[in-house]
């Protein structure tokens, strides 16, 4: 074997090696967000939401998820009219999202409870019962019919449906009296998207180099056996 053959075959063993990293290189996931803040909504309310689907020219969906966060914030006045009232005013609320585009599991269900501290106060005067919880649900997605669904073109958009409903209780003793409540849901969606990039055109022209200068090695060394 002369030096030509030698070189020819660390030449083919560069250009295999050269070609398993770069694939490495595309098998890498990255993760895109959108999040989208709803402000405040009163309660017993419905509305819609927009999310960007996830634009297939960056690469493949691997998988999505769909989280809501939502926290609930409740005022209530109470006025006792038979006595000192010894008590709190807690909301109970539950945020239903539906996707319609996805035909399998379109629906997040959140269910919330704020429930103040307990509060005294004196009979015939006004006083109030503030409180707040949070919570967060989220569901993925790896389904093909799914990640179609979610898939478009830069710009493209999918509807939620929001809707929240609950009730305001007031517990104590007594429970007599004027009550006058204000409860609200702050809610933020979001749409998170993995996916494995489309490779860069300079990668793809280093695998391309890197086998056809393996092939030509191989080529040069036959013809000189």
């Amino acid at each position: 074997m002369n030096v030509c053959q030698k070189l020819g075959l660390v030449g083919g063993s560069l250009s295999l090696a050269v070609v398993s990293q770069c694939f490495s290189v595309q098998a890498a996931t990255l993760t895109q967000t959108y999040t989208v803040d709803m402000g405040s909504q009163p309660l017993n309310s419905s509305t819609n939401v927009v999310l960007p689907k996830f634009n297939s020219l960056l690469g493949t969906l691997l998988r999505a998820y769909v989280t809501v966060k939502s926290t609930v914030n409740n005022t209530v006045s109470i006025t006792p009219l038979t006595g000192d009232f010894m008590g709190t005013a807690a909301s109970n609320a539950s945020i239903a999202v539906n996707i319609p585009l996805l035909k399998v599991d379109p629906n997040l269900t959140l269910s919330v409870l704020a429930s103040p501290p307990e509060t005294r106060i004196a009979n015939g005067a006004t006083g109030s019962v503030s409180g707040s919880a949070s919570g967060t649900v989220s569901k993925s997605y790896d389904s093909q019919q799914s990640l179609s669904a979610l898939s478009g073109c830069d710009g493209d958009t999918f509807i939620a449906g929001f809707m929240t409903n609950g009730f305001t209780q007031v517990i104590g003793n007594p429970v007599r009296g004027s009550f006058d409540g204000k409860v609200a849901v702050n809610t933020t969606f979001s749409a998170i998207y993995e996916y494995e990039p489309v490779p860069e055109p300079m990668t793809a022209v280093g695998t391309f180099v890197a086998a056809g200068m393996g092939l030509w090695w191989k080529t040069r060394a036959a013809k000189k056996v």
